[in-house]
């Protein structure tokens, strides 16, 4: 039986976010000489198919004896080479809804899949898919430690992020008046209500033939799935949240966004907002969550209960969070004392010209949210409680 103390650990690296961390984690639980990796980008039906990726993983794994292949967000690919070689294989997804829809080798028996979400875990596991388990993300402070605030970044309101461009346009191209209504109704809905996602149960299988009949009947060759439509509304709903919530800032304090994707139309919907490219991950982010007063977290629509990674690197960061409410931030979190939650944006309008104005409960909150991270979010204590599901 494998122990902890001879572990072999494999680190299938797909280029993600917390790819270092999980690896800087790993080798300071079982040593340097214990953990390897191996890089892949993973395009498309790549992460079904690939032969001789799926050739070099599988030499990996033996070559080096390995007793467990772990990595970021699940790959069918890496599923069925650990499975073909008897190994464990613990996905840990930081994606929600997870990369990619439910498929049969989802099922293998050396499959840990442990998902950030507990409440999309729990849709899996009534589908049938009884290798998942939940297991919320973790943040590495530590690294944060050394940088310091900056006055370049000495912001009232800061966010940071993708704005979501939706596919909904494409899908609702041909579609007749009524089914517009419908898609209309179900988004504001949605949009109305944070905390709790609607959008998923709200569409019906009946709903989803009509449209494709209707795209059919005008010769539009496109023929949509359940989740397909679920995830094009939860981006529009998500769009809509984050531009409603920036303009609605921008026009009451000095506020700054930085992403990667704004056409004009929107810069001119914010034109009172100071909008920024994207900042650097590793060394620019842990900079500007230090040095803004607010800093804006929102979750995108389909998540239905995590705490977003985004969240997690405000608090790493000793950041001040405003995030929209998620059940597991109240969860984990202790609302105005370590984080502020807001249920819509006219509250988070409010709160935020609260706390500008009120800056010691503002620090205060922000060292007591860093506090809680520092001792519940360690990525040591993560690994651990995954890899010992694996030893049981």
């Amino acid at each position: 039986m494998i122990t902890k103390t001879d572990i072999r650990i494999l680190v299938v690296n797909p280029y993600s976010y917390i790819n270092e961390d999980i690896v800087v984690a790993l080798k300071s639980m079982y040593g340097d000489d214990h953990i390897e990796e191996i890089k892949h980008v993973f395009k498309d039906a790549g992460i079904y198919e690939d032969e001789d990726f799926a050739k070099s993983l599988k030499k990996k794994i033996e070559d080096m004896r390995c007793d467990v292949v772990i990595s970021t967000n699940f790959f069918p690919i890496v599923a069925t080479a650990c499975n073909e070689c008897a190994v464990p294989y613990i996905a840990w997804t930081y994606d929600t809804p997870m990369n990619v829809v439910p498929c049969e080798q989802m099922r293998y028996e050396t499959n840990y899949i442990f998902l950030f979400d507990r409440m999309e875990m729990e849709k899996y596991r009534q589908m049938g898919y009884n290798r998942f388990w939940y297991m919320p993300l973790g943040v590495n402070t530590k690294k944060y430690e050394r940088f310091k605030a900056s006055q370049k970044y000495c912001h009232d309101i800061a966010f940071m992020g993708k704005m979501y461009k939706s596919k909904l346009p494409m899908i609702r191209h041909g579609l007749s008046e009524g089914m517009l209504q419908y898609l209309d109704k179900l988004a504001d809905t949605q949009y109305k209500i944070f905390g709790k996602y609607i959008i998923e149960d709200m569409i019906t299988d009946p709903i989803i033939d009509e449209i494709n009949r209707e795209h059919a009947a005008i010769g539009y060759d496109l023929i949509i799935s359940k989740q397909q439509l679920a995830y094009a509304m939860s981006e529009y709903v998500t769009y809509l949240d984050r531009m409603g919530l920036l303009e609605m800032m921008g026009r009451r304090f000095q506020t700054h966004l930085y992403t990667y994707d704004i056409d004009d139309n929107d810069k001119a919907f914010l034109k009172d907002v100071k909008i920024h490219g994207p900042v650097n991950y590793d060394t620019e982010m842990p900079i500007l969550f230090k040095s803004a007063k607010i800093s804006l977290s929102g979750s995108m629509r389909a998540a239905r209960s995590a705490i977003p990674l985004r969240a997690l690197d405000i608090l790493g960061c000793g950041g001040f969070l405003l995030s929209s409410v998620q059940p597991e931030l109240e969860e984990y979190f202790k609302d105005r004392e370590e984080v502020v939650l807001f249920r819509s944006i006219e509250e988070a309008i409010d709160l935020a010209g609260y706390y500008l104005s009120h800056e010691d409960e503002r620090i205060k909150i922000a060292q007591a949210g860093l506090n809680r991270v520092k001792k519940d979010f360690k990525y040591t204590d993560r690994l651990n409680k995954m890899i010992e599901q694996v030893l049981r």
